[in-house]
């Protein structure tokens, strides 16, 4: 028999299934399954995912809402350095108990089990910076060396030259 996802929470033991206003906080560090991850950038496969979550009961299935917390390590897409982004994720979903007519994106209740992992996967990959830095506040500088100093001057103005060959034309 194949090994229960740790992501996969029974609502029936938990005390949720079909009964509306019920709730129940989920404070728990699992291991991050794969493929948590972008071209240059993921949360590595076994490393510790937080999650901070509350399971909320209504009509219609299990409100999911809450915190999912990791670290990213990948590089530097200026440097190739090798970085480190603690990735802080909201979540704020809704598993049906039966999926309407046409709706694909709903997270499903299958056999009084919710699934997490499919929704932590979805948020936390859309979280994950397209391009990471290490500083994000820094900007880049294309100057290498000395900084230049900057003569406001008009003589140093590209255009200078045509201005003097204007006022010649206005002499003669």
């Amino acid at each position: 028999m194949k090994k229960q996802s740790e992501f996969v929470y029974d609502l029936r033991s938990m005390g949720l299934l079909g009964h509306p206003g019920e709730w129940e906080r989920v404070n728990t560090t699992l291991s991050a399954p794969a493929d948590l991850k972008i071209e240059v950038i993921g949360v590595a496969e076994g490393s510790p995912l937080a999650l901070e979550l509350m399971f909320e009961s209504v009509s219609e299935g299990i409100y999911v809402s809450g915190t999912v917390s990791a670290t990213a390590r990948g590089e530097d897409v200026r440097t190739l350095d090798e970085i480190e982004l603690p990735i802080d994720v909201d979540i704020r979903e809704m598993y049906v108990y039966e999926q309407a007519e046409g709706d694909e994106d709903s997270y499903v209740i299958d056999r009084d089990q919710l699934d997490l992992e499919p929704a932590i996967r979805d948020a936390v990959v859309m979280a994950l910076p397209f391009s990471p830095s290490k500083d994000r506040s820094e900007e880049f500088s294309f100057t290498l060396g000395e900084d230049l100093e900057v003569d406001d001057s008009e003589s140093d103005s590209p255009f200078a030259s045509l201005k003097s060959l204007l006022d010649e034309k206005k002499e003669s």
